[in-house]
């Protein structure tokens, strides 16, 4: 857990900016408690937070040539390969054995490779370098998104920072939404390289921007995922797959005592094995569940079949109702999650989850993108259909959830007028557009290359940052050893009937799993993340809608539904629409209020 943020100008003196700067180490807090540290001279400066385990060099580390600080790195991640980028860049010659920050080796890696360091980085981490020599700034991002770094112009400098709070706390920041802005907000899709403010913008993934003093921005993409023919047979496939998986989970727990977040299915499950067999100590688990029972298809058993298996240091963390509706609470996770959604509930418990957890453990494993890299996302070979819109977003629309979840309750004369359609297309084509094919794929070949593609760029950075941003906030770093780059350039080429052996989804994985997974798990369905049914809850939520509504300063209301929110409020029954989908629009709409209010930010439609 840590967090990272600065400043460039190139006419104000920042060294006597303390006051903007220690808003900026507060600001921090939400991704390492304990805050940060700065570094300044008169044109930069950069502020890093570390987590309080972390036993080594805290803060910004500096690089000094002949007297004179000449580079300036922080970095918010793990670098898995930190001890040998650092010898080979003569650290450990120079100070001994001691183990050095990712910050320190991001700085030596700069000094050596410039703009180039960033494709022998393993890891999810991003990271800023200030070059004071040229006055150059660069602002890296790791190759699948996970790691959040956003930024924005202030006259004559950029501001950076992992939490868009931290950008607008800033005095040269104005916060606006435009209609682009709001369209991002409401479907929780954006654009390539723009946040959901305007004039904010995210570091795309695998990529770095160098800023110049003159305020040219240079942009170098280090890693693209390739399209190539498959070549491997089966068993082979199965081998590579195999060797790939581990050596992604042995790398992420080196050195670590690391917990999983195991759920009962087959992914983290497989990853519990895993770690039993790398370390050969017994796994550390946790399960968040709720005090009733209210998942449709109950995970306990197979949780309770995995920790038999190996004989895990289990936790349950088990959620009150009262737990999750908490004002304090809630507040908290719309700080750490740093926009709204609507997940409600689901936003609560991996919060809560995680900090229990905390109290063990700094580092857990998710098994989230397993879905994507194995094959989970297409459960029939015949005739599968090439995409016209994101594959959730058509699935939400079967439920008569037209723009996607959570928007039900605003406007629809405003969302015809920002044009939410005509947004959500321009996004799909050119998400669509950079989709990696092969000229002879098949049709179903072609189309199940686009879902994968369109599911790790679009679905799964969002859906990682969800778990990445609550984690941090509890004081875990949380770690996906199947997001690694090499496994999902291997499995992308990996021919689906491969992945499909057998009528079976996730066949590879399942059949790697023999011995990691007790029988139970290896044959398991999917089931989803569980939500809560409690009337108490729900009946919180109403009463929050209600006062939402009474409240005419509320900044939400010039783009809501008001007869649909009020039918809502006086009708509680509507809550239950689609299972949780009225919730879900209720709780976006007091998410996005809570948050227009919490940046300030002015709707300019």
């Amino acid at each position: 857990m840590a967090g990272i943020a600065g400043w460039t100008d190139g006419q104000r003196d920042l060294s006597g900016e303390h006051a903007e700067l220690a808003r900026m180490v507060t600001g921090l807090r939400g991704r390492a408690r304990d805050g940060g540290a700065a570094w300044t001279e008169r044109r930069a400066a950069l502020v890093q937070s570390t987590d309080p385990a972390w036993r080594g060099p805290t803060g910004p580390a500096t690089v000094e040539q002949d007297g004179r600080t000449v580079v300036v790195a922080v970095c918010d991640g793990h670098l898995r390969d930190a001890a040998g980028l650092w010898d080979a860049l003569g650290g450990r010659r120079d100070h001994g054995p001691r183990r050095p920050s990712d910050s320190e080796v991001i700085a030596r890696a700069y000094l050596r490779w410039g703009s180039g360091l960033a494709e022998r980085l393993e890891g999810l981490c991003a990271f800023a370098v200030w070059d004071a020599r040229s006055g150059d700034l660069l602002l890296g991002r790791d190759r699948m998104g996970v790691r959040p770094l956003s930024w924005t112009r202030t006259g004559d400098g950029v501001v950076f920072a992992s939490d868009v709070a931290t950008l607008t706390a800033h005095s040269r920041v104005t916060p606006e939404a435009d209609a682009d802005a709001l369209c991002a907000l409401l479907t929780l899709m954006r654009e390539d390289g723009r946040g959901a403010l305007r004039g904010v913008h995210d570091v795309p993934p695998a990529t770095v921007l160098r800023f110049a003093p003159d305020g040219t921005v240079r942009t170098h993409t280090y890693w693209t995922l390739e399209a190539h023919e498959h070549v491997l047979d089966a068993d082979a496939t199965a081998k590579e797959a195999d060797r790939l998986l581990r050596a992604s989970v042995s790398a992420d727990i080196a050195g670590q005592d690391t917990a999983v977040l195991l759920s009962g299915g087959l992914d983290s499950s497989v990853l519990a094995g895993l770690v039993a067999t790398g370390t050969r100590r017994r796994p550390v688990t946790a399960t968040v569940s709720f005090a009733h029972t209210t998942s449709r298809i109950p995970d306990r058993p197979f949780i309770e079949d995995v920790v038999r298996f190996w004989d895990c240091d289990h936790e349950d963390v088990v959620v009150g109702t009262d737990e999750v509706r908490d004002p304090a609470t809630l507040a908290e996770v719309l700080a750490a999650k740093d926009y709204p959604t609507p997940w409600g509930d689901k936003n609560v418990t991996p919060y809560l989850l995680s900090r229990s957890l905390s109290t063990h453990a700094q580092v857990a494993l998710s098994g989230e993108a397993a879905d994507t890299m194995f094959g989970g996302l297409y459960g029939d070979l015949d005739g599968i259909p090439e995409p016209t819109t994101f594959p959730w977003l058509e699935q939400a629309r079967r439920f008569g959830v037209t723009h996607g979840i959570g928007t039900g309750l605003f406007d629809p004369a405003l969302l015809r007028a920002i044009d939410v359609d005509g947004y959500l297309e321009r996004v799909f084509r050119t998400a669509l557009d950079r989709v990696p094919v092969l000229p002879d794929d098949s049709p179903g070949r072609r189309a199940v290359r686009q879902i994968d593609h369109l599911t790790v760029t679009r679905l799964l950075e969002q859906t990682m940052l969800h778990t990445e941003r609550l984690a941090a906030a509890a004081g875990v770093q949380m770690r996906f050893p199947f997001a690694d780059h090499a496994l999902y350039s291997f499995m992308y080429n990996v021919p689906v009937a491969m992945k499909f052996s057998g009528g079976r989804t996730k066949s590879i994985l399942r059949d790697l799993a023999r011995g990691l997974v007790p029988p139970s798990v290896l044959e398991r369905k999917k089931s989803t993340f569980p939500a809560l049914y409690d009337d108490r809850y729900k009946a919180d939520v109403t009463a929050r809608l209600r006062a939402l509504l009474d409240d005419s300063s509320a900044p939400v209301h010039a783009v809501t539904d008001l007869a649909a929110a009020t039918r809502v409020a006086e009708d509680p029954r509507l809550l239950d629409r689609g299972g949780w989908l009225g919730r879900a629009d209720v709780e976006m709409l007091l998410q996005l209020d809570a948050w227009l209010r919490r940046h300030q930010v002015r709707l300019r439609l």
